[in-house]
C-alpha cells in the first residue's frame, strides 16, 4: 500500500510539473522539476499517457497535459456551475417547506452531493457537499439509477452490493429494478427511512432545457415532523424548483 501511494504521489508531481510548462517539457526537464530519477519518469509517463492524463509530441519528444485532465476539469467546472445557478433556488424551496434541500450527481457510481440548503429546524440532515450516499438507498440514487440506459444500471446495480442501513433498505435486486422502473414511470422517487432511519426524503430529476438529466433535486426531512403525504403535497413546488435550475443549465455539444 506504501508503495502504491507513493507511485501515485510521484504520477501527480509529473501532472504538476507539466501544468506549469503548457508548451510541454522533456523527461529531464520533467525529472529534474519533480525530483524524481529519469527511469521513473519514463515509467510514470508510459502509464499517464496510456490513460490519456498525457501526451507525447513525437516531433519535439516533449511531454503536456493529455485531453483527460482538461475531460475532468470540465466536469468540475460544470459541477461548480449547477451548484451556483441551484443554490438561491435551493434556499427558496428549503424556506417555504423548512426542510432541508440538496442536489446531487452520479459519481463512481454514488450520488455526490454538490450543494446543500438547510433550515434552523432542519437539524441532522446527513449528506454535507462532497459527501456521496448509496444509490439504490437514496431519492436523489433513485432518480439518477432511473436515467441510466438499461446496460449501464444493469451494470451499476451489479458492481455495488445492495447493503442493507435500515429495516427499509431495499437490498434484492429485481426489487430495487421494479422501483426504479416505477421511478421512472413516476419521475419522482422516495426514501422512507431506507438510508437513515428516521429520515424520510423525496427526489425528482434536473433536466436542461433539451430533456437532459444532469442532477437530482431532494427534499430531506425527520420521519418524526414530515410523512410522506407532507413530502408528496410538496411535489408540485420540488418539480418547479428542478425546471427552474435546469433551464439555466448548459446543454451538451
Amino acid at each position: 500500500m506504501a508503495e502504491q501511494q507513493g507511485m501515485l504521489s510521484k504520477g501527480l508531481a509529473i501532472l504538476t510539473v507539466l501544468g506549469d510548462h503548457p508548451r510541454g517539457a522533456s523527461v529531464t526537464d520533467i525529472a529534474r522539476a519533480a525530483d524524481l530519477p529519469i527511469s521513473t519518469v519514463h515509467r510514470l509517463l508510459a502509464l499517464e499517457i496510456e490513460h490519456g492524463f498525457v501526451a507525447l509530441d513525437p516531433a519535439t519528444k516533449t511531454y503536456r497535459l493529455g485531453v483527460r485532465v482538461f475531460e475532468l476539469a470540465n466536469k468540475v467546472s460544470g459541477v461548480r456551475s449547477i451548484g451556483e445557478i441551484a443554490r438561491p433556488l435551493m434556499s427558496e424551496l428549503a424556506h417555504q417547506t423548512g426542510e432541508t434541500v440538496q442536489l446531487s450527481v452520479l459519481s463512481d457510481g454514488r450520488a455526490l452531493f454538490i450543494e446543500k440548503v438547510g433550515t434552523e429546524q432542519a437539524v441532522g440532515i446527513r449528506g454535507s457537499v462532497g459527501e456521496s450516499e448509496p444509490l439504490h438507498a437514496t431519492s436523489t440514487g433513485k432518480i439518477l439509477l432511473a436515467t441510466l440506459p438499461a446496460v449501464r444500471l444493469d451494470a451499476l446495480v451489479d458492481q455495488h452490493p445492495l447493503v442493507a442501513y435500515t429495516p427499509n433498505t431495499i437490498t434484492d435486486r429485481a426489487a430495487l429494478l421494479a422501483e426504479i422502473e416505477r421511478v421512472r414511470a413516476d419521475d419522482v422517487s422516495t426514501a422512507d427511512e431506507e438510508f437513515d432511519a428516521g429520515v424520510r426524503a423525496m427526489g425528482v430529476p434536473v433536466r436542461t432545457g433539451r430533456g437532459e438529466v444532469r442532477a437530482a433535486l431532494c427534499i430531506s426531512a425527520p420521519a418524526f415532523r414530515v410523512s410522506l403525504e407532507q413530502l408528496r403535497s410538496w411535489l408540485p413546488r420540488l418539480r418547479e424548483t428542478a425546471a427552474a435550475i435546469g433551464v439555466q443549465l448548459p446543454v451538451a455539444g
